[in-house]
């Protein structure tokens, strides 16, 4: 046995759900099978007689054209010819006299089965020639002068051997069809159940601590490969945000670590120092300011939290996105007055998505607080907000010309906590663009950086299914 294959009893493989449908479907093949060949079998069988009812008629027509020319002592000569020349048996004759004795044929008494009946009948008889086993004959029964009457028949012999044939064919065909499908359903179900043992032990040692398995494909593309391509998605998925959670916890331990220390310190110093309430009033304002910091970095991973939520979609509503890019470009252009830096808006009429006007508002106002915030004062490009549609969707495009973004980054300063600056000494707490990229993600919407030469631009992508 190969190493890592697990031995499956033949007791679990009966109760599995493939197992059993095996055998329903055996069942009801079974069923077909029996009646095809039931159907074929009395085909057959049907057939054989209608042959021997025309070679009886044939028979008797020419018996009875004897008899019309030749009368009785005719016939019973025609009727012991016949008889001779029957060498296998298979003919029935019998001519019976109005005094009940028989005249001429292969029979010792007029059948009592027959009786008077007149027409087709059946019954067993032993013939003279072969003077053993009972065999069915189908016969007619005429009526001639004089009281005399005539039966000629066919022996069914034939037709039983071949229904015979094929009721034990049938009988055979049904035996290796029930084994075949009983041995065919244990090894399907021992193949399928394989499977599903294997994934159980892997989603078991996953479970144990060990988030590297994955799901093994077959390559089939089959139920089962698709079931483990989308588990091992989902796990590629929660690694990620295992990572995440990991990087997460070091940077928040570093962000609010530093920020704490200063609060203590600058706390412990002012308490050390003479009376002073100039200094002591300083020292509030600046412990408040930090203080803010901390709330912001809190408040930015909470509403991260909500954007991740899948219950934030009971609050999407019908949103004009130019209506949100003027609104977010009105509340930084008196910031970016300030200081000295030129911002342009453009926004599409007619425009229409459903979201959330809360994150998208958010997550907007973030991209034009880091242009503004990096883009030097002065110069002809500044910053830029624009909402438009394309190919069917919305874009959201917020560019500047500061120092951008290196393309081998784009895709780290989307994760919590990481910035550009690896001192961490500027301003800010990583959160910005990791924000929006979670409120992208909640919309379907995809979040791409790219160069502006200068400068970074940052573009957000619609689909079209939420314009409606």
């Amino acid at each position: 046995m190969a190493r890592g294959t697990r031995f499956v009893r033949p007791a679990s493989l009966l109760r599995t759900t493939t197992f059993r449908l095996a055998l329903s479907y055996l069942g009801i093949f079974t069923v077909s099978a029996v009646a095809l060949l039931a159907l074929v079998s009395w085909s057959t069988t049907m057939f054989i007689e209608w042959q021997v009812q025309e070679t009886v008629e044939a028979e008797a027509t020419g018996l009875y054209e004897v008899y019309r020319d030749r009368a009785i002592p005719g016939l019973s000569e025609i009727i012991a010819q016949r008889t001779r020349q029957d060498i296998d048996g298979r003919a029935t004759y019998a001519l019976r006299g109005g005094d009940g004795r028989i005249v001429a044929g292969n029979l010792r008494a007029w059948p009592n089965e027959v009786g008077t009946m007149l027409g087709w009948v059946r019954f067993n008889l032993v013939p003279v020639v072969e003077g053993g086993t009972g065999i069915e004959v189908m016969a007619h029964a005429y009526e001639l002068a004089d009281g005399h009457r005539l039966l000629v028949g066919r022996s069914l012999a034939d037709a039983n051997r071949v229904k015979s044939a094929i009721n034990r064919a049938l009988g055979w065909g049904l035996a290796l069809t029930i084994q075949l499908g009983v041995v065919g359903g244990y090894f399907t179900s021992r193949h399928l159940l394989q499977r599903v043992e294997e994934m159980s032990r892997t989603a078991r040692n996953i479970f144990g601590g060990d988030t590297s398995q994955r799901m093994t494909l077959s390559g089939s593309d089959d139920e089962f490969d698709q079931l483990a391509e989308s588990f091992n998605e989902m796990m590629d998925e929660l690694e990620r945000l295992l990572e995440g959670i990991r990087t997460v916890s070091d940077n928040i331990a570093h962000d609010l670590r530093t920020p704490l220390n200063r609060l203590r310190s600058r706390i412990d110093l002012v308490l050390l120092g003479p009376s002073d309430c100039e200094a002591y009033r300083r020292t509030l304002e600046e412990t408040l300011s930090d203080a803010d910091n901390l709330l912001a970095t809190f408040n930015a991973i909470l509403t991260i939290s909500q954007a991740e939520s899948s219950g934030r979609l009971e609050q999407f509503e019908q949103i004009d996105p130019a209506q949100l890019a003027g609104d977010v470009f009105e509340l930084y252009e008196p910031l970016a007055e300030e200081k000295d830096l030129k911002i342009t808006y453009g926004g599409e009429a007619g425009l229409s998505l459903r979201g959330d006007r809360h994150l998208l508002f958010q997550a907007l106002a973030n991209l034009v607080d880091n242009a503004v915030k990096y883009t030097p004062a002065g110069g002809e490009v500044g910053v830029s907000v624009i909402a438009s549609g394309d190919n069917g969707g919305i874009a959201i495009t917020v560019s500047d010309s500061g120092p951008g973004v290196p393309e081998e980054a784009r895709h780290n300063v989307l994760e919590r906590f990481v910035r550009l600056d690896s001192t961490r000494s500027t301003p800010g707490n990583g959160l910005g663009l990791s924000l929006v990229q979670a409120v992208a993600r909640l919309h379907g919407a995809q979040l791409s950086l790219g160069d502006n030469s200068p400068g970074l631009v940052v573009r957000l992508d619609f689909p079209p299914h939420l314009d409606s």
